[in-house]
């Protein structure tokens, strides 16, 4: 569940070379204005301690900059012998896919940690008439 004024957030696992799992959720948000720049909030849940504010000239810099500092750090846990998967699977969380717009590989077809979507009964209402 997202902290109040955090405006998005992943969950991920994390898998240590020890082989011991960590459930892992990072916040992004809220981004807000300080004078003419702007800083966004970064908060981790379940490893490591978070990051101060990130700053950028405008909310969107801020935003990516964020996430680009979090792809640096699980790069590095990564690096260092450590797995990124999703939630209480094996699946590997590829972090090319984190700054991406390319959504082919980015996700599995249903993340554990994302409800799946409802489908919405759809009506059709005929004014005057059918055609």
């Amino acid at each position: 569940m997202r902290s109040r004024g955090s405006i998005v957030e992943r969950c991920i696992d994390l898998l240590k070379p020890s082989g011991e799992r960590i459930p892992f959720r990072v916040e992004f948000g809220p981004v807000r204005e300080e004078g003419q720049d702007f800083r966004c909030r970064v908060r981790f849940h379940g490893w490591g301690d978070s990051p101060p504010d990130i700053w950028g000239y405008d909310s969107l810099q801020a935003l990516m900059l964020s996430v680009a500092l979090v792809r640096s750090i699980l790069a590095d846990f990564v690096r260092r012998g450590g797995r990124v998967v999703w939630p209480e699977t094996d699946n590997d969380y590829s972090l090319d896919f984190l700054l991406s717009l390319d959504r082919a590989d980015a996700e599995p077809s249903a993340p554990p940690n994302r409800r799946p979507a409802r489908r919405r009964a759809v009506r059709a209402s005929r004014k005057g008439g059918s055609r």
